[in-house]
Order: C-alpha cells, then structure tokens, then sequence
C-alpha cells in the first residue's frame, strides 16, 4: 500500500505572514492552482486513491477535493476529520509571525509565550502531547484497518497541515521496528545528520510518499521488549513553528540519537520512504504576477471567466 501525507495549497495566511493554526484560511488562487497540478500529477502518474482524508478546515479539504475528483475512478467522498486539523495555536491565532528574540535560542512565540502566559485571557498553544494523542487516534481509528485491506497498488492519501503532518508521521514511524523501516534510493536528504523523525517541512501541496508492505511473521519483531534496538530520537532544536505558513524543507534536521523503545506491539509490515517533500509537480509553475496569484480564490470566478469565453466565440 502506497501512503501519501500531503500538504494542502498556498492560503492567504500563509501569503500574509500570519498564524493560522485552527484558524479557516482560505486557498490563494496559486493555491488552486498548486492542488490542480498535483491533482493532475498523481492520476497522470495512475497513482490509485482508494481513500482519502482531510482535516475539516476548507484549505485541507479543497485540496483533497481536488485530488479525488481527479481519479478516473473516484473515492465517493473526502473523509473530514478534526483530528488532522493544524495546531491550535491560542492566543496566536491570526496574528503576524513572532520574530526569534536575538538574545535568546528561543521561538519568537515561545519567548512570548513564557512572558505572557499568565496575562487575563492568554490561550496557550496546543502542545506537542495533544497533537500525538490527535495523531495516534487518527492512525488507530481510520489508517490501521486500511493497511492491510488496501491492496499493494492501492493508495491512501491524508491531506493536512505542516505541523499535524510531522507528528503524524513521527507517531507513525514509531509503529515499525526499526529493521523494517528503510529509505529509498535517490531521496535527497536535508543535510546532514539526517534524521527518518525530522525529514524537514512540508511546502504548499509537498508530499511524503510512503510504501507499506506486510512482511512474514518469522522476520517481524513482537515488541520493544524483545529487542534492543534503539530508535532514532525526536530531539527538539530551537525553531520557529510557522502555524501554517511556508515550511523551508532545506532546514538540517537534528543529529541522531538514542530513545526508549515503545511499549507498544510494532506492525508486521515493512515501511519505505520514497520521497520527501516532493514537489515534482510544481515544476514549471509560476504565480500570476500583480498580486492576482495571492488573492483569496474565488470560484465563481471561473463561471464568469467561461462565460466572456463563450461571448467571445459566438
């Protein structure tokens, strides 16, 4: 089975410098255009959606749209779920970018944030702790049944947000004994000291494009207990988390090291990184010059665009 974690398109906070966690930002006419070429990307490659899942904000779930109605044989229906819904990030939300202090090796938000916390009506962001139990229930309730139910050729497609996405795949990678996970050849890794749990940040409509594959029970690990493996680190260096503006994949992740091994039982199945942040199909793209490109999309502007067409050839 073929897994692909997607970014959703270029939205008007992103264009504006602003968090937008929870916030419903809306697609830029770019951002169409970025999920119509992926969209067209993936059936022209016969990439085979069986299923597909959205967060239930309108930038997600417009892109997802795209992409099912692209297939020549459609999914019925985008699975919306609140689960895969961006960060929360409280009192940030829709507010311009935190500049890092110079002084310090902290975020800008998070040095707000220890300054502020206590203020009458501070929302804190969500944190990382939230957005793993988000991601683990994610994975048990609607991507585990589908491992093995969805045939080899088959894909299933999550369409999210930057920050939700990286802990998603990180909850994910977890599930695998490290022996059976393995990266494919050609990948250009982000620099060096390259870690599988940080491959870097998603840009607009940039993929993580998984192969999961069932193994023989003989070669699979049972549990973290009767192995001594150590797994790669989540190891946190100081960065700025961009809500949902453009993400720099080009960001050297963190050096690798040892960690606990889970308590939980790995998957009988082997897992492949194929590509990181691919962007294949953004190749050639421009945006529309004189700020058109970063307007909020309209649709019905498209009825209208037909409609001076149709004029023109009668």
């Amino acid at each position: 089975m073929r897994l692909l974690l997607i970014r959703h398109g270029e939205t008007v906070h992103n264009v504006a410098s602003v968090y937008a966690g929870v916030t419903d930002s809306a697609l830029t006419n770019h951002g169409v255009l970025q999920a119509n070429r992926l969209a067209a990307h993936l059936a022209a490659t016969n990439v085979k959606i069986s299923h597909i899942f959205s967060s239930d904000l309108q930038r997600a779930f417009k892109t997802a749209e795209a992409i099912r109605v692209a297939q020549s044989t459609a999914p019925t229906e985008t699975t919306k779920l609140e689960v895969l819904r961006e960060q929360d990030f409280g009192f940030y939300e829709g507010k311009s970018f935190i500049e890092r202090p110079r002084d310090g090796n902290k975020s800008g938000k998070a040095a707000h944030q220890d300054e502020h916390r206590n203020d009458p009506g501070f929302t804190a962001v969500e944190s990382k702790d939230s957005m793993k139990t988000r991601s683990d229930t994610f994975i048990d309730m609607h991507l585990s049944p589908l491992l093995k139910q969805v045939p080899e050729d088959g894909t299933v497609a999550v369409v999210a947000h930057g920050i939700i996405l990286s802990h998603l795949w990180r909850t994910f990678l977890k599930r695998f004994h490290p022996s059976k996970v393995s990266v494919g050849q050609g990948i250009d890794t982000p620099g060096n000291g390259f870690s599988l749990e940080h491959l870097g940040g998603w840009s607009n409509t940039g993929y993580l494009d998984l192969e999961v594959k069932s193994v023989p029970a003989k070669d699979t690990a049972t549990t973290a207990e009767s192995t001594g493996t150590a797994e790669l680190a989540e190891k946190s260096r100081p960065s700025e988390d961009k809500s949902d503006l453009p993400q720099n994949p080009s960001i050297p992740p963190p050096t690798l090291s040892a960690m606990a091994q889970p308590s939980t039982q790995f998957l009988d199945m082997s897992l492949v990184v194929r590509a990181v942040n691919s962007k294949e199909h953004l190749i050639g793209l421009k945006k529309t010059r004189g700020g058109i490109g970063s307007l909020q999309h309209d649709a019905s502007q498209k009825t209208v665009d037909s409609f001076f067409k149709k004029r023109r050839t009668e």
